[in-house]
């Protein structure tokens, strides 16, 4: 008798054991699968190439611009200075001081368009004294000039007025060109301002 409730407490133990064993197991050990989600793959990010051709709707020319009209009666109208005329005053002595009888003395008859009436008169008499003179006609004459600097001696935009003389540097030739010995001759120059625009007057080349 006592065998027997010996062997029953000892089942009851083992099946008590076994019991706690499968919840352990079950509520501990045992875990679900877990299913991992792939993350969508950015072809922009991993530099990979899209699935299907992709098709473009605008090319860089369909792009809109922004055209902005400017107007250029707006901007205000540029009043020509001291500096201005002393600029322009050295292009004029250049040309000016610049001749040969090759040219028939061109450059007086192409700088009359920056001058006076009373200052073109003057131009076609000298240029017209220049050709009755005597000369060889295989025989060559230039004179070459080139402005170094100008100093504004009298401005006076109200009036009108104004005096500028240019410092040169002349070579001239008697038998080939740029032949002479360079020397330095200064212009006096007179302009007078008609109608808003700036003529030369008067022009007097200095003694050497």
């Amino acid at each position: 008798m006592q065998n027997s409730r010996k062997k029953l407490g000892i089942l009851i133990i083992a099946i008590g054991l076994i019991i706690i064993i499968l919840i352990i197991y079950f509520l501990f050990l045992k875990k679900s699968p877990t299913t991992i989600t792939p993350e969508p793959v950015n072809p922009e990010v991993t530099g990979s190439l899209p699935l299907s051709p992709q098709t473009g709707t605008t090319t860089p020319s369909d792009k809109p611009r922004n055209y902005q009209q400017y107007n250029v009666a707006s901007e205000p109208v540029h009043q020509i200075n001291a500096n201005d005329l002393g600029k322009i005053s050295m292009s004029f002595a250049e040309r000016f001081g610049s001749f040969s009888n090759q040219s028939n003395y061109g450059n007086f008859t192409d700088l009359k368009i920056l001058m006076t009436d009373s200052m073109k008169t003057w131009a076609d008499k000298y240029v017209a004294d220049l050709r009755d003179q005597p000369q060889n006609s295989d025989a060559y004459y230039g004179v070459v000039t080139t402005a170094i600097t100008f100093e504004v001696k009298k401005f006076d935009d109200k009036a009108g007025q104004a005096d500028i003389l240019v410092a040169t540097q002349r070579r001239e030739s008697t038998e080939k060109i740029n032949g002479g010995t360079p020397y330095s001759q200064n212009l006096n120059l007179s302009l007078v301002k008609k109608n808003g625009e700036w003529l030369f007057d008067k022009a007097y080349w200095e003694k050497k």
